[in-house]
């Protein structure tokens, strides 16, 4: 997948990786919106949450272009099949993260139109996963930047991102707990919503996850 044997010895293999990086930072820029908007929940105006989700979401259309252009790219390039499947794979979960922090902005705007209230302390446990979620889509960049010069670093990255999954997953459990002992003193729309952003939130990491994974495959048995 990220080998430097992919992304170096020809001008299309150059422009598949610059068109990477690019997506790359679409998708961390946008998981880092995200972490703005639901950190400013309680202190934000419906206005200004708004304009940080249309920011967002320019972003995921940008990535959705570049997406493309990846996948054309892929096409016409001479990598082996396997190492192209790889990539395109990669392009695909990348591109899948950022969609699950626009859906997840989206509701949380929702929310605040409907001026629906978010639990202090469960604010708090959902606030800690994406910020862990944001450290995973750094670390897949910090891998990419990695790759060619240091494998051996660029594999204990992938470590941490597995780490940052489990930590996630606990924090995952943790927001449902919560979420269940407010439930249990009052039933609000919260307990009906809030369950699907629970999961998306985790499923980020979850990406990065699958995204190390392939690194790991690449770099041992190919």
């Amino acid at each position: 997948m990220f080998t430097s044997r992919i992304f170096t010895g020809g001008r299309l293999l150059e422009e598949i990786n610059s068109k990477f990086r690019e997506h790359l930072d679409h998708i961390t820029r946008g998981v880092g919106i995200l972490d703005e908007i639901l950190r400013s929940y309680s202190t934000s105006s419906y206005e200004n949450m708004r304009e940080k989700y249309e920011e967002l979401n320019k972003h995921e259309e940008e990535s959705d272009k570049l997406k493309r252009v990846l996948m054309s790219l892929l096409r016409v390039s001479h990598i082996h099949p396997e190492d192209r499947e790889d990539l395109l794979r990669t392009v695909l979960t990348i591109d899948d993260i950022i969609g699950l922090a626009k859906a997840v902005a989206k509701k949380i705007l929702i929310f605040k139109h409907l001026q629906l209230e978010i639990p202090r302390n469960l604010h708090d446990i959902l606030v800690n996963a994406v910020e862990k979620s944001l450290e995973a889509v750094k670390l897949v960049n910090n891998i990419l930047e990695l790759v060619r010069s240091d494998y051996e670093k660029a594999l204990e990255l992938t470590h941490k991102i597995e780490e940052l999954e489990e930590v996630v997953d606990e924090i995952r459990l943790k927001a449902f707990e919560e979420l269940l002992r407010e439930c249990s003193i009052s039933i609000k729309e919260i307990c009906i919503v809030m369950p699907v952003v629970i999961d998306d939130i985790e499923k980020i990491t979850d990406m990065c996850e699958d995204i190390a994974d392939l690194f790991r495959l690449q770099l041992v048995s190919r």
